[in-house]
């Protein structure tokens, strides 16, 4: 970390703020002047204090039940990033917010230092990317502000909700979000993307690899084998599925009554953390459950295949392999799996996942909708209807759904899923 005059900190803050990068909502640069004066002053902040002294949270602000500061902090390095990889290029500084912590560390910027002919040849590469097409994640993006805007207004009024909504909210899974307190965090499965450059640094297409999935994970496997490592390229670049925004849109209005508990957050900022202090709702495919993945599958009837477009079933031995995208024609089949149980603090998960995104919509048409949801609950045992999962086929053609049913269904039994969890750590 280098020191640099508090004054020219604080004037390095202001330009961030001005710039325009931390976006409408003055939050973002509240915290971003608390942790600068917390810097100067040599302070480590506490999450709590960040809560009370700058979201304005009442002194007896719980941590471990509301994740509020871990998301704004998530996203605050998120724009720190985008400012000093666009505008700020030129900056001599450039300070960070270290993963887990809540300081303000500061840099030289290697960018600025570095000279015209990197910057030209970074600028070359991602100009190049630019003109790639990259429709279908900003389309999914759009889209997701969009349905998050319109929702922050509709279902905060419970006269405006829709029938189904109010249908299913006395019926699990629902039932065990609305029934106290806690935060709701809802994770969004995203998906880290670098580039393939050739010898002149011009990034010929984007690449998502499974096993790569975040910067640092590009690094090690650069250092790894840096062969293979000199033809890529971070272009701090995620996305997230299309239909992660209709799926938004059918499973928030149940939830209305908690409107001021919900967050959002990527699954890669997931933190261990989050998992016992808030209830969580995962959106997205199984291939972007990372971390949420094993939790799903430590005490399930179903084992992922030889890909994530394909599930087996341990008891009969059947397999379940979605063609959407894979099969070549316009007729597509799908799944979308759900499994929902208790966290040992009491706290309620709810996994929603699709193979792709005719899977995941479908199944969250099929969670809103009151007769399918008795369905389901009729197809478990008496009195394990709290705790279970179930898989749903869907066909179509054309991109659209012609129909889905419920295919398997199994109880769970909690204490062996986080018994999982234990041994696996």
């Amino acid at each position: 970390m280098i020191q640099i005059e508090p004054n020219e900190l604080r004037a390095l803050a202001e330009r961030i703020i001005s710039s325009g990068v931390l976006g409408r909502s003055k939050t973002y640069g509240a915290i971003l002047q608390y942790l600068v004066e917390c810097s100067i002053n040599g302070d480590t902040p506490k999450e709590a204090a960040i809560a009370i002294d700058v979201l304005g949270r009442e002194a007896d602000f719980d941590v471990s039940r509301d994740s509020i500061v871990r998301v704004h902090i998530y996203n605050l390095r998120s724009k720190l990033e985008t400012y000093f990889a666009r505008s700020g290029k030129q900056e001599k500084y450039r300070i960070n917010i270290p993963k887990g912590q809540y300081i303000i560390t500061t840099i030289r910027n290697t960018a600025a230092e570095s000279g015209d002919e990197s910057s030209g040849q970074a600028t070359g590469a991602l100009s190049q990317a630019a003109r790639l097409p990259y429709m279908p994640w900003i389309l999914g993006v759009l889209v997701l502000l969009l349905v998050l805007n319109l929702l922050r207004m509709d279902i905060r009024a419970p006269e405006q909700e829709s029938a189904a909504g109010v249908d299913v909210q006395q019926l699990q899974p629902w039932d065990a979000f609305l029934d106290d307190d806690l935060p709701i965090l809802l994770v969004i499965g995203d998906y880290y993307i670098f580039g393939e450059v050739d010898n002149a640094g011009n990034v010929t297409r984007m690449v998502r690899e499974f096993n790569i999935n975040s910067p640092g994970d590009l690094n090690t496997y650069q250092e790894q084998y840096p062969e293979q490592g000199r033809h890529i390229f971070n272009l701090d670049l995620s996305y997230i599925p299309v239909s992660v925004a209709g799926a938004m849109a059918r499973i928030l209005p149940p939830l209305h009554a908690k409107a001021d508990r919900i967050s959002v957050i990527m699954e890669s900022a997931l933190e261990t953390a989050d998992l016992a202090s808030s209830h969580i709702i995962y959106l997205g495919y199984l291939s972007g459950m990372d971390s949420l993945l094993d939790l799903m599958f430590a005490d399930s009837g179903l084992s992922i295949g030889a890909t994530f477009d394909e599930l087996y079933n341990l008891e009969t031995k059947e397999y379940y392999v979605g063609s959407s995208g894979l099969s070549g024609t316009d007729s597509f089949q799908d799944y979308g799996m759900v499994s929902t149980f208790q966290a040992p603090n009491g706290n309620q998960f709810l996994l929603v996942a699709g193979m792709r995104d005719e899977g995941l919509l479908n199944v969250t048409d099929q969670l809103t909708s009151r007769t399918a949801l008795e369905t389901l609950h009729a197809s478990l045992s008496a009195g394990e209807q709290g705790e279970f999962e179930a898989l749903y086929e869907v066909f179509g053609f054309d991109k659209t759904n012609f129909g889905g049913e419920l295919v398997y269904s199994k109880s769970l039994d909690a204490q062996v899923i986080w018994d999982a969890r234990q041994i696996s750590q």
